[in-house]
C-alpha cells in the first residue's frame, strides 16, 4: 500500500508532537494543521529534491535549442537551449555521443553552462554543448515514488516546520532539525549506491541558477 501527501503529513504532524496537533484528512479541509500543511509541503519538498542528486528525482530530456551565437567575441559556438519548467536542479550537460561511448565506470564531465533571464523574463541555458542532454531533478511530490529513506527524512522535515509554526517550543523543533539531518544523511548514502556514474562540473563559463 503505497502514501499519500496526506499520510506523509500525518506522520510529520504525529512527530511534530503536542496534544493540540490534530491529524488531518485532506489538504483542502478547513483546520489549521491542514492550511499548514499545504503551505509548507511544497516548500519543504522543493528544498529537499535541490539539496541532493536523488536518483529517484533524476530526469533526462533532450534540450529544445532557441539558437545559437558564432560571432560572439569571447566564447564562440554557444548554444542557447530552452530551460525545462520542470527543472529544480541542473546535475549536467552532456552530448548523446560522449554518453554513448561511456561505460559505467567512467568519470563524465559535463558540459559548462550558464542560466540566464531572457528579454521576457523566461530562463535559458547557454552552452558550448551541441544536441545537449540535460540531466536534473525534477520536482516529484508523489510519495510513491520516492525512496523509503527520503520518505522518512522529508517526514522528519517537515515535522521541524510544522513543529514551529504549530506553537512548538524552540527545543523541539531543533530535535526534530537534527532528526531530519540524520534521516537524510542515511538516505543520500544508500542513494549514492544506486549510482555508478561520477559526475564532474567544469568550471568554464559558470554555472549560474
Amino acid at each position: 500500500m503505497g502514501f499519500s501527501q496526506v499520510d506523509i503529513c500525518n506522520l510529520a504532524l504525529s512527530r511534530a508532537g503536542g496534544n493540540s496537533i490534530l491529524q488531518i484528512t485532506s489538504l483542502g479541509e478547513a483546520s489549521t494543521e491542514a492550511r499548514q500543511c499545504a503551505i509548507k509541503f511544497p516548500h519543504v519538498l522543493r528544498s529537499a529534491l535541490r539539496a541532493y542528486p536523488w536518483n529517484f528525482a533524476t530526469k533526462t530530456v533532450a534540450l529544445a535549442l532557441l539558437g545559437t551565437n558564432e560571432e560572439q567575441k569571447f566564447y564562440k559556438n554557444i548554444y542557447y537551449y530552452q530551460y525545462p519548467e520542470d527543472c529544480l536542479q541542473i546535475l549536467a550537460i552532456n552530448n548523446p555521443l560522449d554518453l554513448q561511448n561511456s561505460n559505467q565506470e567512467q568519470v563524465i564531465t559535463s558540459f559548462p553552462y550558464s542560466v540566464e533571464l531572457g528579454s521576457d523574463s523566461t530562463k535559458f541555458i547557454l552552452t558550448p554543448c551541441p544536441q545537449a542532454l540535460l540531466r536534473f531533478i525534477t520536482y516529484i511530490d508523489d510519495p510513491n515514488v520516492w525512496d523509503s529513506l527520503f520518505c522518512d527524512a522529508f517526514a522528519w522535515q517537515l515535522a521541524s516546520e510544522l513543529c514551529m509554526s504549530l506553537g512548538g517550543d524552540n527545543g523541539r523543533v531543533q530535535a526534530l532539525k537534527d532528526l531530519a539531518s540524520l534521516a537524510f544523511d542515511k538516505a543520500k548514502s544508500q542513494d549514492s549506491k544506486e549510482s555508478q556514474y561520477v559526475l564532474v562540473h567544469s568550471n568554464y563559463l559558470g554555472a549560474r541558477e
